[in-house]
């Protein structure tokens, strides 16, 4: 384990764990949102014979809410010391948006160990913030700015906004009125610390360098309509990163693919996850 790993500050964690002896799908889920993103998914999973397990990431849902922690380097760590600490192994782990980078830096963190395959869904690597270093971010310097102050501004308007963003194709909502308000009252979970801190993290960290370093088989899943992380940039990106990788689209689809186009996204999960 690297040196970021043995001092990672423990926070408690709610997990949710389905149990049984099947092979174990560590599910991590997209900020600002918390477990229940996944739950149009569990059930699927446990039918087809997996062990699920799900956690809130801390400052989110039912977990610790510190006053600090909440680089990629201190999440990724929950991830890790999540999987070390039930002694998973054979581990596929599907991460979502944050979750995604999450789950790369903890294989990395882990140097691989315990992990057989990893499923980026909708992710927003390798790097968001457009700069003369990063021409193929997507997210200019100003929106960046505008997001930050419309969370502090308003935190209730701004996940309401972010949520119908994620999940409509053209203006056009593709979820229905009850599960919008489901996503945001998640969202409303969070510590305004860390939904804060966690946006800055989201846009401002570089994860090429960890891409790069993957050694376990990765699977990119992604919405050919997401907005928030268009696919040519951070799919398409993050396989060029990695230089491995297969990326799989779903047409039509906007970034909260898995609630958007449930029954698709499902069906693709059982395919794409290793038996």
């Amino acid at each position: 384990m690297n040196d970021v790993f043995a001092k990672h500050k423990r926070v408690n964690l709610h997990v949710e764990d389905t149990g049984g002896d099947g092979r174990p799908v560590v599910l991590v889920h997209d900020w600002p949102l918390t477990l229940d993103q996944w739950k149009l998914q569990v059930p699927s999973l446990r039918s087809a014979g997996y062990r699920v397990i799900s956690y809130d990431r801390r400052g989110f849902g039912r977990s610790e809410k510190p006053g600090e922690g909440y680089s990629y380097d201190e999440t990724a760590a929950d991830l890790a010391a999540l999987i070390v600490d039930m002694q998973l192994t054979n581990v596929s782990l599907v991460g979502f948006g944050m979750g995604a980078a999450e789950a790369v830096r903890a294989e990395v963190l882990l140097g691989g160990e315990g992990i057989r395959h990893l499923l980026l869904v909708s992710t927003l690597t390798p790097y968001m913030l457009r700069s003369d270093a990063n021409p193929n971010g997507w997210l200019h310097s100003s929106e960046y700015v505008r997001m930050l102050q419309a969370l502090d501004d308003d935190r209730g308007a701004f996940f309401t906004e972010l949520m119908k963003a994620h999940h409509s194709v053209n203006g056009e909502l593709k979820i229905s009125l009850d599960q919008l308000e489901d996503l945001v009252r998640m969202c409303q979970t969070s510590d305004q610390t860390a939904a804060m801190r966690c946006l800055e993290s989201v846009c401002r960290t570089d994860h090429r360098s960890e891409l790069a370093a993957v050694g376990a088989r990765v699977t990119i899943l992604h919405g050919t309509e997401d907005a928030f992380a268009p696919v040519h940039n951070a799919a398409y990106g993050t396989r060029w990163a990695m230089h491995n990788g297969l990326n799989v689209d779903m047409k039509g689809a906007p970034h909260g693919v898995n609630i958007s186009n449930a029954n698709e996204f499902n069906e693709a999960l059982l395919r794409l996850l290793p038996t």
